[in-house]
């Protein structure tokens, strides 16, 4: 018996409707909720609510915090989680800023209570406090759950004008969270360059009425929603 292969209509020649939300279109699945490859992009249906919904959201501001400090620095050679400001946020907020064990003046461990795609952006003063002629090479990470390293390794190595006359840093991270976990916002500076480095505050600020002086160190810490 031979089967009669029937050809699908050119796309055109449906007739054409004003949509509404409960209305389906067909796509691919690229990813999961969490970010993750799928395995052979299955085709699916969509529906117009659903799409609208993932269209209007919006990143909603969750902590911003900054430190009071004049520098942070590293031990040569071994990782530093930078402190921002003191703690904030508790158990049932998405995300909050905590104080680790010890004598830390500042919040340096993110915990994120909350699933879902958080955009961070870290906003450092690099500069060198000891010599103008030094050329430090300083390293920044993002380090989750105080074990594995996430995204790439942001490298500062170059002079600076002088001492205590730093430059700006803006390390923009997304993260993905899909459980309960922690971050740490790492930096290390080498002696393969100079023995010197790290964040300063400028030595010589601007003092007007009004006028805030950059700190050392931000981090603002916005949630999709």
């Amino acid at each position: 018996m031979q089967i009669k292969k029937e050809k699908m209509a050119i796309i055109y020649s449906y007739p054409t409707l004003v949509p509404q939300l409960g209305d389906k279109v067909l796509g691919s699945n690229i990813v999961d909720s969490a970010g993750q490859p799928v395995l052979g992009n299955p085709t699916v249906q969509y529906t117009l609510n659903d799409i609208k919904l993932l269209v209007d959201q919006n990143y909603v501001q969750q902590i911003e915090s900054s430190s009071a400090v004049a520098s942070q620095a590293s031990v040569v050679n071994q990782p530093y989680s930078i402190q921002f400001g003191a703690e904030a946020g508790t158990s049932v907020d998405n995300v909050q800023l905590l104080k680790t064990s010890g004598s830390d003046a500042g919040g340096n461990k993110i915990q994120f209570n909350t699933a879902g795609t958080y955009e961070v952006t870290l906003t450092y003063s690099v500069g060198v406090s000891q010599s103008a002629a030094n050329i430090p090479y300083l390293i920044f990470r993002t380090l989750k759950d105080g074990a594995a390293q996430e995204g790439p390794t942001v490298v500062v190595n170059e002079a600076f004008t002088a001492v205590n006359k730093p430059i700006p840093l803006i390390i923009p991270v997304t993260i993905h969270v899909t459980e309960p976990c922690y971050y740490n916002f790492q930096m290390m500076r080498s002696n393969a360059g100079a023995n010197d480095g790290g964040l300063v505050k400028n030595g010589t600020p601007i003092n007007v009425a009004g006028v805030t002086e950059p700190s050392i160190a931000t981090i603002k810490i916005s949630k999709l929603i």
